[in-house]
């Protein structure tokens, strides 16, 4: 598919950027590759949500894990947000956390197939670690909306980013293999997680890499649109020729949980965005973005109560 791509600031649309890191790839090379790429790809977009977070966070992080800030760092919920190094091999966020890292951030993980950066969640809810598989903002929403999670259509995967990122097929595929459950999250980077405009469902009740259909009742485990909250019941999901989505507007579901009260007419939640709503979080503004990830939890009490951030609330 051909594609004119304006001039959209910080993002180029990188369908391979500058070759994927092999597998041999050290952890170093990986993190320099990934400093190199955010530097030739321009960054004017994301300062403006970016830069005095940046100034204000910039520090060494050390940890216990032995973890190594490489000179960025964002904000999470108010929390920093390094580039870290490792001297053990990952092959998810989770990965990280059971080896001590406790601050969310930029990490190499290896899925067995090759090694590369992601961003991993492991800050804003209890024993959950989050690998980030896609990112986009509401103004880049045409470059994604046809495009289903379980078509291959990778977007600046080399470089992790918040308004148009997206690892391709084939590694978002590995990282779910070692992941229960997936969620789907609005401004990540400036809101964090409060779990307003929320969804997290189980992999094996609704797969986002495999699931097709059109409004079909599927199980999630808890759900908040604009505050209307759903915790074990069914939803209507659609991911076929666009993006995976909801529609809180619709009626005709038989699904258990409802949010058309306040609702615009097909107003779509997590993606599509053929309409929107001002209200919910993830079209509030041009600027707004949408986030899916990957993850798992911590099954056994292996983390030192110490690392649990004050105010976290676990959610099911």
């Amino acid at each position: 598919m051909g594609l004119s791509v304006p001039t959209i600031g910080f993002f180029l649309l990188v369908l391979s950027v500058g070759g994927l890191p092999s597998k041999a790839a050290t952890t170093d090379q990986v993190l320099k590759r990934l400093l190199q790429s955010r530097n030739t790809e321009g960054v004017s977009a994301s300062r403006s949500l970016e830069t005095r977070s940046h100034q204000r966070s910039r520090r060494d992080a050390s940890a216990s894990h032995t973890a190594t800030s490489v000179q960025d760092c964002h904000s999470c919920g108010g929390k920093p947000m390094p580039i870290f190094a490792q001297n053990y091999t990952a092959r998810t966020c989770l990965d990280h956390m059971e080896h001590g890292a406790s601050r969310c951030g930029y990490y190499v993980i290896d899925d067995g197939r090759e090694s590369y950066v992601v961003f991993c969640d492991i800050n804003t809810e209890i024993d959950f670690a989050w690998t980030l598989i896609e990112s986009f903002a509401l103004k880049h929403n045409s470059f994604v909306k046809r495009k289903a999670l379980y078509v291959d259509w990778p977007l600046n995967e080399n470089s992790p980013n918040w308004y148009m990122y997206r690892l391709s097929l084939g590694r978002m595929t590995r990282i779910r293999g070692h992941s229960i459950y997936w969620r789907a999250t609005c401004e990540f980077l400036s809101a964090g997680i409060d779990h307003r405009d929320y969804v997290r469902a189980k992999v094996a009740d609704v797969d986002p890499l495999t699931y097709k259909g059109q409004g079909s009742c599927k199980t999630v485990e808890y759900i908040n649109i604009r505050g209307h909250v759903g915790v074990r019941m069914t939803a209507p999901f659609w991911n076929y020729d666009g993006h995976m989505h909801m529609d809180s507007s619709y009626l005709g579901s038989s699904c258990s949980f409802k949010a058309n009260s306040g609702a615009v007419s097909k107003e779509d939640n997590w993606g599509y965005y053929g309409a929107i709503n001002s209200k919910f979080r993830c079209t509030a503004h041009a600027d707004s973005t949408t986030q899916y990830w990957m993850g798992d939890y911590v099954k056994r009490q292996r983390r030192s109560t110490s690392t649990a951030c004050k105010g976290r609330d676990k959610v099911y």
